[in-house]
């Protein structure tokens, strides 16, 4: 289920981009900082379960604007031929937090309480805030400015094309469903007129949709996000459904998928070099189409093959996903900087969210139809090869990119 968390951290991600452009990237990020702070600490203190739940939005709101402009602050600061080895060490760090957050999580929650889970995040923030008024301000990139009702339509539309990916796990009837995909396309529309009539207005930036290299570098995002996060969900319940290994396992997996990000962004930087945007993303699209390829061989039978085959999914998400950035940076104008990024941070947020609810819907549905002594086991080989094919599909999209850039 979407959180309050995950909902409003996906939607600030193009305003904070904005922010950015409007304000500079390091006065921004000192708000979204204070911003995550203060609501962590509304967290640690909630007595009831509404007051929890709103706290949870207002951290979401934080900790996305602060992921969106960790990048654009590395953009900002350093030179285009710079960024790739900047951006991939900043990948790398991404990707320790997801090895050692949860362990660090659920001791802290076993011995000292939950609470301080979150209150921990306060002395971070301060510290984090600290380090980021030493770097140098990026200069405000001119008056652009977002329509009110251009700003509703984006946040309607994008909300709810987040709950319909949802839907299947939420179980909405089948008229909320109707309702809510007739709101959402209204919403699509009406923002559509109003970047029409104002294209600087855009929440996003048009280029994502109209310009093939910038188009294309959304869609392998998009699509690396998928393979990674939904073989990271879905190939522990694999594996249990099959009694391989016990739930315990599961954070081999994620272990394998974070060092294999780490491994791939920071080799992706010397290969940038090399081969340009082109031939990084398209090694990337190779190995995100061999990893759910290697799962299907044998991933949900055997805790070794399942290891090797999320491992390769990581290196996969790492080259495309730093060479996305990468590109997608290099090629905008200057006043747009922080939109651009926000935007590519966006799509691997949406990327995440689709692979895992639409190969969660496209293993519930083989088991349904499924027969035969396995038809568990045999529903997750079919969303492994779904996984393929999207894998094939970011390779593609990789082919599209510039040889250089």
């Amino acid at each position: 289920m979407i959180s309050a968390f995950l909902l409003t951290s996906v939607l600030i991600t193009p305003l904070a981009g904005f922010a950015a452009d409007r304000f500079g990237g390091r006065n921004s990020m000192l708000a979204a900082l204070t911003a995550f702070a203060l609501a962590s600490a509304a967290v640690a203190a909630a007595t009831t379960m509404p007051l929890l739940i709103a706290a949870r939005a207002a951290q979401g709101v934080g900790a996305g604007a602060v992921a969106a402009l960790t990048y654009v602050l590395i953009g900002q600061a350093f030179a285009p031929q710079e960024r790739a080895r900047m951006q991939a060490l900043l990948s790398a760090v991404w990707g320790l937090a997801a090895v050692a957050g949860p362990a660090l999580g659920t001791a802290a929650e076993a011995t000292v309480g939950w609470r301080w889970v979150f209150l921990i995040n306060v002395p971070l923030a301060v510290v984090a805030a600290f380090l980021v008024r030493r770097v140098p301000a990026a200069p405000a990139q001119g008056p652009r400015t977002l329509r009110p009702l251009t700003l509703l339509t984006f946040a309607v539309a994008l909300g709810g094309a987040l709950l319909l990916i949802e839907a299947p796990v939420l179980g909405l009837p089948a008229v909320a469903v109707v309702v809510l995909a007739v709101v959402t396309v209204a919403a699509l529309v009406g923002h559509v007129l109003q970047v029409r009539r104002k294209p600087d207005g855009a929440v996003v930036p048009v280029a994502f949709a109209v310009r093939g290299e910038q188009r294309a570098a959304a869609l392998v995002t998009i699509g690396a996000a998928a393979v990674l996060y939904a073989s990271v969900t879905l190939l522990p319940l694999a594996l249990a459904a099959n009694g391989t290994v016990g739930d315990t396992a599961s954070g081999l997996f994620v272990i394998a998928g974070a060092l294999g990000w780490v491994v791939g962004s920071a080799v992706c930087a010397g290969l940038l070099q090399r081969f340009g945007a082109r031939g990084a993303a398209a090694l990337g699209g190779l190995l995100l189409t061999a990893g759910p390829l290697v799962l299907v061989l044998g991933g949900s039978e055997s805790l070794l093959l399942a290891i090797v085959g999320e491992a390769l999914a990581g290196l996969g998400t790492g080259f495309v996903a730093t060479t996305g950035l990468v590109h997608v940076q290099n090629t905008s104008p200057a006043q747009w900087l922080g939109a651009y990024t926000a935007g590519i941070t966006l799509c691997r947020n949406i990327g995440a969210a689709l692979g895992v609810n639409l190969l969660a819907t496209v293993q519930l549905v083989a088991a349904e139809r499924g027969s035969g002594a396995d038809p568990a086991g045999g529903s997750y080989q079919a969303a492994f090869v779904s996984l393929a094919v999207v894998g094939l599909l970011t390779l593609a999209g990789a082919l599209r990119l510039p040889k250089r850039g």
